[in-house]
């Protein structure tokens, strides 16, 4: 029972850091002359801000300093119609927006908002603790892999609150690739173990 417990606190403190860092703190507005307005309220050092085309095409790419507050007015007169992806990446979370273009106007698609959590990695020794929010429960798979590409462990769960120690006592030290396929998403981390 005693660990029952621990365990659901455990649980309840990782789920509520990363609601924590869910708000992400991003505004998008748009005004009457197709520019898109973009307001960071909570900055975080080393944030990225990018907007792609269809084709993935990166048009516009700007790095958010230490700053309170950052602002940015995008003009998309000169852009071709169609639809961009709007992406703020910081270091535990990816959040993403669509932004249709037309002849007249631009307009944000109030329902593409995605908000995907990175996962997080904490090595003790020759172990590698590994958490990852799975809210919607979809399928998950982590692969990894030796310095000469051949898979040497593989888990697959749906779990909500991915938790995973990876031990690397029994393989020679090294380094290694650890490659992760959500429903929407591949992350990729290499670890030096031993």
């Amino acid at each position: 029972m005693k660990r029952t417990f621990k365990n659901l606190l455990m649980l309840l403190l990782f789920v509520g850091t990363f609601t924590a860092m869910a708000n992400d703190g991003l505004d998008l507005k748009v005004n009457q002359e197709q520019s898109l307005i973009v307001e960071v309220k909570k900055n975080q050092k080393g944030a990225i801000l990018s907007l792609r085309d269809e084709q993935g095409e990166i048009v516009f790419k700007d790095f958010v300093n230490d700053a309170d507050e950052y602002t940015k007015v995008l003009n998309f007169t000169n852009l071709p119609v169609g639809e961009y992806s709007f992406i703020l990446e910081k270091e535990f979370s990816i959040s993403t927006s669509k932004i249709r273009k037309n002849e007249e106007n631009i307009q944000i698609l109030e329902d593409s908002y995605v908000l995907v959590f990175k996962p997080l990695y904490k090595q003790r020794e020759e172990k590698v603790l590994l958490y990852l929010a799975n809210p919607e429960e979809n399928r998950v798979v982590i692969k990894i892999f030796d310095k000469f590409g051949v898979l040497v462990g593989e888990i697959s769960c749906r779990d909500v609150v991915i938790k995973r120690t990876l031990d690397f006592s029994k393989v020679p030290p090294g380094s290694y690739f650890v490659e992760i396929k959500t429903k929407t998403d591949n992350f990729s981390h290499r670890l030096n173990v031993g």
